[in-house]
Parts: C-alpha cells; structure tokens; sequence
C-alpha cells in the first residue's frame, strides 16, 4: 500500500544526500510546480547547479515567470548561470532523436562543469510529458543507468511523469528505477521502492560489515606495528648501549693500559733505576780503592742486587704469572690467591671440583685467570669486606665458576657504561669464548658473578704437558 510522504525520507525542500533519484506523478501544472519550485529552491540556497527540462506547454518562458513569483532573487540565479532552464528539445532530444547514452553523458558534463564553477553538486529535473510510447523501452534503460550513475556522482535527480499518460506497467517501470515516487491523492504521498530499499539495507549490512572487518584488521595491523615499533626502539636502545659500552670499554682498555705502563716506568725510574745506580757506585767504589775490606763495601750492593732481583720478578709476575704457563690454571690461581690476601688482606675461600691435574687450552687459561683477577680487584675497592668466596667446577664440557662476597653490594641496572667497563670487559672475554656471564647485585645484599665456558672445543685432553713438570720460575 501506498504510505504517506515522510518529510524525513524525501523533502525536496531541503538539502538531498547526493545519489538520491525520485520520481513525481503529476496530474496539473501547479502539482508539478509544486515539487519542482522547492526542490530548486533548495539547491540553489545550498550552493548547487540546478537545471531543469521543461516540456510545452509549460515552456522556458512560463517555466521562468513561475519562478520568479514563488523563488525570490531566481532572476538573479538565471543571470549569473546558476540555473537553467531549457527545453525537452534541446536536451532530450536532439536532432529529433532520443539517445539514452549521450543524455547520460550530458548530465556528467554538467555536474563536472558545475564543480569547476565552485558549486557543491548538481540538482537536475526533467519533465517526460513530450515522452511516446515508441521509445518508452529506451527511456526507461535510460533512467536505469541514471540511477546507477548518480551514486557516483554529486547530483541529485527528480523526475516527473504526468499521471495521465502512464499506464499500469509504466508506473512499474518508473518506481523500479527511482528509490522514491511522490504522488498526489488529495495529499502528497509517498510509494517507497521496498525491494530496492531492501538491496540496499543488505548492502549497507554487507558496507558495515565489512568496515568492521576492515577496521578490525586495520587494528590488529597497527598493534603489530606498535609493537614492531617497541621492539625495534628497544633493539636501537640495546645498541646504543653496546656501543657506548664499546666505547667506555675501549677508553678503559687504554686507561688501563696507560696506568700498567706508567706504574712500570715508575718502578723502572724509581725502584730498579736507583738500586742500579747504587750497585754501580758501589762497583765503583770497590775498584777504584781496592782493599783488604772489600768484601764489607760490596755486601752493600749484594743486598741491592737481590732486592733488584725481587723487584723485577714481581713486575714480571703483576704483567703475566710464568706458573700460568708452567703449572697451569689451578696453581697460578692459589699463588694469587695468596698474593692477593697478603697485600688486600682479605681471606679467600676457594673451592674446586675437576681442576685438580688438568690443563685446559691457553684462551681459556687466561680468560679465567684475568676474570678472577679483575673480580677479586673490584671486592678490594668496593665490597668493603675481608671474606670473598671462589668457586670453580669443571667437568668434559664446561667450566663453572662463582665470585661472591657479602659486602655493599651496587644496582647493575645504574651502572653508566664507564663504571661498568671491567664487568664489560670481563663480560666480553666470556663472550669471546663462547660463554656467558650473569651479576647477580643488589645495594646492601653483596654480589654473586656467575661464568659458564664450554670447554668442548677449548680443552686439551692431557693432565699433563711436558713443561709442567719444571719448577716455577722465580
């Protein structure tokens, strides 16, 4: 049944969706005047081309008077070419002949014209009075491929077909190809196109229901780049950390170097120099004045000769142990342990499984000697204690080894990369080999380093090499 017009689905007095395509029957002039006037009128205060298609006997010039007496200043919207007016002659049918394709193409042309004016869209209506029942079956392929064609553009269409002419199939035609029939009976009602609503509410169904689905994985996609984003910042972060570490390690290495060899030269210049100079004064002196007490001026320099002695064996083991080579890991390690509590005195607890007898290869000889080196180094500055434990274990594979003590304890996580370039350097000699090393601090609870070095490619299957059976040199 025929419902009512509803000012909220189509309303030619205000603004239109662009895309909307309906259709007026018309029984008198003034019905269509009275669809046509606010339609126009409503395009025109709204920015837009309006054009209409009139057909005799209401031609341009009636078209236009009636305008002017319902539609303040269309005078002055017909002068500067806002809207047209012109006849079904000149549009529909040119050349005496209707062509559906060249009136389609006609409307694109204009609405494309109208945007390069300035206007926001385009507002077209054609009357079908002139219409015959010979091309009625072109006409209406054409409205077809208009109603298809204005969802893609910015144009909005009205379309009028007097009442009296259309018979029962034509009305079919027409509301086919329109989402919206106006008709008058009494009041203006409206016949709304429900299957073609119907194809619409299902696409719309099928629009959303795919921007959801588009939206869902638009989201997934930028999680994923988020948190693409997150790991690549924290991998650049990482970097740049290894690199200033790099860089404090390497300033670290010369430092250390620069102070081994200022302390050397200072031994040298300071120690050794001056117990030379006094053994060649004494040399002197003995052969210059030769005597019967010569024994008693060369005891002198005899003890200076043996303190000499003393101290360039100590320079030579501070720089490299000759029991590291000699003996191996295990005694150069005790000598050390020795050393270190005698000048530090702070007591070593030292514990070992699988050491005892066995040389293991030179890299790994000298990584764990120097990591135990530098561990015990940094307990004497600031564990601020007088007990370190050592623990070492090593089976075929691996070789475990466990610096702890009670002491002051640190955060690792505030270390700056310079303050941390000897567990770095410590760090990078496990790597180097192919394990790894873990701290394991806190401020007040003490330190515990943690190393794992696989021995499988490193140790040398002998408890014994032939230059262990010498004595330590002194």
């Amino acid at each position: 049944m025929p419902k009512k017009a509803h000012r909220s689905a189509i309303d030619p007095a205000r603004k239109l969706p662009w895309g909307t395509h309906f259709c007026q029957f018309y029984e008198s002039h003034q019905d269509l005047l009275d669809i046509v006037v606010p339609y126009l009128k409503s395009g025109l205060r709204h920015n837009e081309y309006c054009i209409w298609i009139t057909c005799k006997p209401l031609n341009v010039t009636t078209a236009a008077n009636s305008l002017r007496k319902t539609l303040p200043g269309a005078a002055r919207y017909l002068k500067k070419g806002q809207l047209e007016i012109l006849p079904h002659t000149r549009w529909y049918l040119k050349g005496s002949r209707f062509n559906g394709r060249r009136v389609l193409n006609g409307w694109i042309g204009k609405s494309r014209q109208a945007l390069a004016r300035g206007y926001d869209g385009m507002r077209l209506t054609g009357d079908t009075l002139w219409l015959t029942r010979s091309i009625w079956r072109d006409f209406a392929e054409y409205e077809d491929q208009l109603d298809r064609t204005l969802a893609r553009h910015r144009m909005t269409a009205m379309c009028a077909y007097p009442l009296q002419k259309a018979r029962a199939f034509e009305v079919i035609d027409v509301i086919n190809n329109h989402g919206y029939a106006l008709i008058r009976h009494g009041t203006w009602q409206l016949i709304e196109n429900f299957q073609r609503r119907k194809t619409e509410e299902l696409a719309r169904a099928g629009l959303e229901k795919m921007v959801e689905q588009r939206t869902e994985e638009l989201a997934r996609v930028n999680q994923r780049l988020h948190s693409e984003i997150a790991q690549r910042e924290q991998v650049e972060q990482q970097l740049r950390k290894s690199r200033e570490q790099l860089r404090a390690l390497a300033g670290y290495l010369q430092s250390v170097r620069e102070e081994e060899r200022t302390r050397i030269a200072r031994e040298l210049h300071d120690e050794v120099g001056q117990a030379l100079t006094a053994v060649k004064l004494s040399l002197e002196r003995s052969v210059a004045k030769p005597s019967a007490g010569a024994e008693i001026n060369l005891s002198p320099a005899l003890e200076l000769t043996n303190e000499l002695i003393g101290r360039v064996r100590d320079l030579s083991l501070d720089l490299r142990p000759a029991m590291l080579d000699d003996l191996g890991l295990l005694a150069a390690l005790r000598w050390h342990f020795d050393r270190y509590t005698s000048q530090f005195k702070i007591d070593v607890d030292f514990e070992q499984t699988g050491l005892e007898g066995r040389r293991f290869s030179p890299q790994i000889e000298t990584a764990v000697y120097r990591m135990v080196q530098e561990a015990l180094t940094n307990v004497a500055r600031h564990a601020g204690v007088d007990r370190v434990t050592v623990g070492m274990a090593a089976d075929v594979k691996t070789l475990y080894m466990k610096i702890a003590d009670t002491g002051d304890g640190f955060d690792p996580g505030s270390l700056s990369a310079v303050t941390a370039s000897g567990l770095s350097g410590m760090r990078e000699r496990a790597i180097l080999l192919g394990g790894h090393l873990e701290i394991d601090s806190a401020p007040g609870k003490g330190t515990r380093l943690t190393i794992e070095l696989p021995l499988a490619d490193n140790l040398q299957q002998q408890k014994r090499r032939p230059q262990a059976a010498r004595e330590p040199r002194n």
